[in-house]
Parts: C-alpha cells; structure tokens; sequence
C-alpha cells in the first residue's frame, strides 16, 4: 500500500482533516474514497465487539461523583484472583 502526506491532497487536505469524507474521480468513475479515521464508525466497531463477546456495554449510568477521589479498597491476596472471582459472578 502506498501512504501520502496529507499536505500532497492539495486543496482537499483541509477537508478530509476537518473529518469530510472525500470521493477521488477519474471522470465519472469514482476510483477512492478518503475517509477520516476518526469516522471509523467507533460506536459500530464497540457494537461488533460486544456481539463478539469481547466488550461489555456499560449500562450508561454515571459514575459516583468521588469515584476518582474515594479511597481504594483493600486488596486480600492477589488483585488477578479476584478479577477473575468477580468475573465469573458475572
């Protein structure tokens, strides 16, 4: 595969960075397409991998308003166990 700077898109550049979508003709024949790769549909690609089983989807409700500044629980034993005893209460 062939890579380019995007400064040598020319007049298109500023678009395709700006997250446009852009059709490369040759006439009538589209023969590319430049699409951002911030527009990679991330919602889509989270749902193909939670179908997949490889993600879970959170359930949407906020999180605590101390969550980042209450104080961390005490760990008996090894973290990695009890990540896997959690997980398979799940």
């Amino acid at each position: 595969m062939k890579s380019v700077q995007l400064s040598e898109l020319g007049p298109v550049a500023k678009d395709v960075k700006n997250g446009e979508t852009v059709e490369v003709r040759d006439g009538n024949r589209i023969v590319a397409t430049l699409v951002p790769l911030h527009q990679a549909r991330l919602e889509e690609r989270v749902q193909q991998l939670a179908a997949q089983g490889l993600v879970r989807l959170g359930s949407g409700e906020p999180w605590p308003e101390d969550f980042f500044t209450r104080p961390l629980p005490k760990a008996d034993g090894s973290v990695l166990e009890q990540l896997l005893a959690d997980r398979d209460e799940d």
